[in-house]
């Protein structure tokens, strides 16, 4: 038996190899191979590391014989998909097999690869109820379920090989108990030890006689030792107690079929799920998809349907607060672009950057942050509280908050990208207070503009509307009716400038909006573009009006103008260079 435990590895991975050539006879290939090595060796006693059984001692009849071994029950679990349907069945054995029994046949192989008995058993002896089931249909079937649940079948057929031989090895013993092959773990020996060791000890304490001054026995510093060596080898036994324990479980949930070994055999994972090495070498199991599922649970609202969720406040209730709000933040950004006042650059954070250039850096910062933000699911419920639009169940912080909330990364880049290309154009004609001003009165009107289309027009009442698309629209909006440039300087192409026709721009501009709205399906919200709209169009008549551009003095220069771009042009490829160049300088000083 010394040599049968490193053979049983070999064997079984060899039968598994030749897995469509399967045979059964009449006596197991294990068994058979056991009794013959023990007919060839003499009785030894040798240890295991698997499973642990307990013998009684009796009193050993002068003619040993093989006790009687109660037959082991066998549990076998469903499939990891559940039930396969009838026209699968049909196609793996034919019309002749009932749904039922096809179901039960593959059960009982996928058992059998699961548990690594098929090394053992083959396909064939599936049941008296299965006699009809010949070896070519349980092929059929054998190679449907590799091809459907791979696992590793020859790691399985080796620990079943381990236990098979422990379970003879113990059942040899009982037909013989005088041998020396006690069956015995490591732990359970080792423990045995220490305790025969700490009686010796206790007698020897006992038999200690006292000369003088001196003692006879062990020095205290001997069994300071000992003590320590006690206390390593105890943490080891309970290591090693530990691992036992875990691959017994992990035995366990192999047998019911709902469970499989990772790719290093060292976890179990459910069928579906995915594994990755983390920072220390360490394979693990992916959880992800049960985290996302989790916090989008806890995302969604309470409602099942938009009835329930209209039935839950009135429409003055949706209406109203957010109206409040929004009126509130229109004031208040009136005030800012009236009374705004450009700061000393002593008092300024970057005071080597020209505003424009800090003002949509700003802007563009708190839109990545928001946008990182989503990505973090333990952050899901809070973002879509506040951060999130539904027309059906409104707050109204979200008639601002939304403006900086980007879920999708093309979203995101998409509004930035045009915030850089307008963005600095109409903050140097119009100034911060004016840009931010109506950057901030846009996004919220353009809200509640949607608002107001979905409870009283024809919106949709459960959308989730975010993005910074009707701020943009209004700032644009404003740009194009209140500059005189007439040209477009091509980018990266030299002397090369179109004529530039703004406010027939901004026509082809709400004209495609409206094409868009009427011809074609959307996911866009259109009634927020609208919004924002509105309030760059009313923000640019007003300017027109008073003369309110006119009256303000001392604007600093922007970006353009820093780069010496004549102001009837608009060159946005100097405008990118010189924005660079402001910010390189003023890193470079900053670091010195």
């Amino acid at each position: 038996m010394s040599l049968f435990r490193p053979a049983c590895a070999a064997f079984a991975r060899r039968l598994c190899t030749a897995q469509p050539h399967l045979e059964h006879t009449s006596q197991s290939p294990l068994l058979s191979l056991v009794l013959k090595h023990r007919a060839l060796q003499p009785r030894c006693r040798p240890f295991t590391t698997t499973r642990r059984y307990l013998a009684q001692v009796v009193d050993t009849p002068s003619t040993p014989t093989v006790p009687h071994v109660p037959k082991r029950t066998v549990r076998i679990g469903p499939l990891p998909e559940g039930r396969v349907n009838d026209g699968t069945i049909r196609r793996i054995f034919g019309a002749g097999m009932s749904a039922t029994d096809g179901n039960n046949v593959l059960r009982i192989l996928h058992h059998r690869r699961t548990a690594g008995s098929l090394a053992d058993y083959g396909v064939d002896n599936l049941g008296k109820q299965y006699t009809h089931v010949d070896r070519a249909m349980a092929i059929k079937g054998l190679e449907w379920l590799r091809e459907r649940y791979p696992i590793d079948e020859a790691r399985a057929a080796e620990d079943w090989a381990e236990k098979e031989a422990n379970r003879i090895q113990y059942e040899l013993w009982l037909a013989d108990p005088e041998t020396e092959s006690k069956y015995k773990d490591p732990a359970r020996a080792y423990r045995e030890q220490m305790e025969k060791e700490e009686e010796e000890r206790h007698q020897q304490e006992r038999d200690e006689r006292k000369i003088g001054i001196l003692h006879v026995g062990k020095s205290q510093f001997e069994r300071n030792i000992e003590e320590k060596r006690r206390e390593r080898l105890d943490e080891i036994t309970r290591v090693a107690e530990e691992k036992e324990q875990k691959e017994r479980d992990m035995e366990a949930k192999l047998e019911s079929g709902e469970w499989v070994r990772t790719p290093t055999g060292t976890q179990l994972m459910k069928p579906g799920q995915t594994t990755y090495v983390d920072i220390f070498g360490r394979e693990q199991v992916s959880r992800r998809k049960e985290e996302a599922e989790k916090y989008q649970k806890l995302s969604n609202t309470e409602f099942s349907s938009p009835e329930e969720m209209l039935a839950k406040t009135t429409l003055a209730q949706r209406l109203y607060p957010m109206s409040a709000f929004v009126l509130f933040t229109v004031i208040l950004s009136y005030g800012f672009a009236h009374f705004y006042l450009p700061p000393s650059p002593s008092y300024r954070l970057f005071p080597d950057v020209s505003p424009t250039l800090a003002t949509i850096g700003a802007l563009l910062l708190a839109n990545g942050v928001v946008a990182i933000a989503w990505r973090a699911m333990p952050l899901w419920p809070f973002m879509t509280r506040y951060f999130m639009h539904v027309p059906g169940y409104p707050r109204a912080i979200q008639a601002v908050l939304n403006v900086f909330s980007h879920v999708q990364y093309e979203h995101f880049l998409a509004n930035m990208m045009v915030l850089c290309l307008v963005g600095p154009v109409c903050h140097d004609l119009v100034g911060r207070g004016t840009f931010l001003g109506t950057y901030m009165s846009a996004g919220a009107v353009g809200t509640l503009v949607s608002l107001y289309w979905a409870n009283l027009g024809r919106g949709n009442i459960c959308a989730h509307s975010v993005g910074a698309s009707a701020a943009i629209w209004g700032i644009s909006a404003l740009y194009l009716l209140l500059t005189d440039q007439e040209t477009l300087k091509i980018p990266f192409v030299k002397d090369q400038e179109v004529s530039f026709w703004p406010k027939m721009l901004l026509v082809a501009f709400i004209a495609m909006e409206i094409r868009t709205v009427f011809r074609k399906k959307s996911q866009n919200d259109h009634a927020s573009h609208f919004g924002g709209m509105l309030v760059g169009i009313s923000t640019a008549g007003y300017i027109r009006a008073t003369g309110a551009l006119g009256r303000k003095e001392g604007l600093p220069e922007g970006v353009q103008a820093n780069a010496g771009v004549d102001s009837k042009t608009v060159d946005v490829g100097a405008i990118a260079k010189e924005g660079i160049k402001e910010l390189k300088d003023s890193l470079t000083k900053n670091s010195k």
